[in-house]
């Protein structure tokens, strides 16, 4: 695929669409809000219902994945099951395909997320850069809380940053994500526009130029070189489902 050179993805998409249940005629979509149609109904698995307390009352941000907007709360929740890479990690959270190396694996496009989040109030910066020189990702920041179902049915809850330590010092990871944005391009073959974050750069724990939530440090992508993996000790076995919340904070 040929695209052209990449556009960061303002916030453009209109909220107020993204608040109902299904979105507005095609016909009455401006032209970037089509980087967050969904194009594919693939079979989706059965993780059952997000951990909330008023699921009823969330929104969906795409017909068949798993992805809703907490209009209340003012958070996104989506769900995904754990997959525990063996290496150090690239993702907290990522799509299939790429789960050996991430901790979890989602299947909402990580477009509807940048939607949901521009909803739920936040604003997004800009990936990580490397040239000229280094420049850290910025946007408003967000943490990400992880919820489950332990061996006696009951529910549990913890920091993201909880199942990530890092690969020298075995310490937890302290900080939060910030909106990164990822950006969009327009394939010069089909015209169609392609939101770059739904190759699977979801949410990085090491910096990449495409990412959606990512880490506001210096974080190497480089195999040999990252920083974090994940802490096998304080998380549920492979294949739990979990429900993600990500909770823009106010500045």
């Amino acid at each position: 695929m040929r695209v052209t050179p990449a556009i960061v993805l303002a916030a453009t998409l209109p909220a107020a669409w993204l608040l109902a249940a299904e979105g507005p005629p095609k016909s009455q979509r401006p032209p970037e809000a089509e980087a967050a149609v969904p194009k594919e109904s693939p079979k989706r698995k059965d993780w059952g219902e997000p951990l909330v307390d008023h699921a009823g009352q969330l929104k969906r941000l795409d017909p068949v994945a798993h992805i809703w907007l907490d209009v209340k709360q003012k958070q996104v929740v989506l769900m995904g099951e754990t997959c525990q890479a063996d290496y150090p990690l690239e993702f907290f959270a990522t799509l299939h395909g790429r789960e050996y190396e991430a901790i979890v694996v989602v299947d909402a496009k990580p477009r509807w997320v940048h939607a949901g989040l521009l909803a739920a109030g936040a604003s997004p910066g800009h990936p990580a850069s490397y040239e000229p020189t280094y420049g850290p990702p910025s946007g408003t920041e967000v943490a990400i809380l992880v919820r489950w179902k332990g061996k006696d049915g009951r529910r549990q809850e913890a920091r993201a940053q909880d199942w990530i330590r890092d690969v020298k010092t075995k310490k937890p990871l302290e900080l939060n994500w910030v909106f990164a944005g990822s950006g969009i391009t327009r394939d010069a073959e089909t015209g169609r526009t392609v939101y770059l974050a739904d190759s699977g750069d979801f949410i990085s724990v090491a910096n990449g130029t495409t990412a959606t939530l990512d880490l506001p440090i210096k974080s190497p992508s480089g195999l040999e070189s990252r920083l974090f993996e994940r802490a096998a000790d304080r998380m549920p076995a492979k294949g739990t489902p979990v429900t993600i919340l990500l909770r823009p904070k106010a500045r």
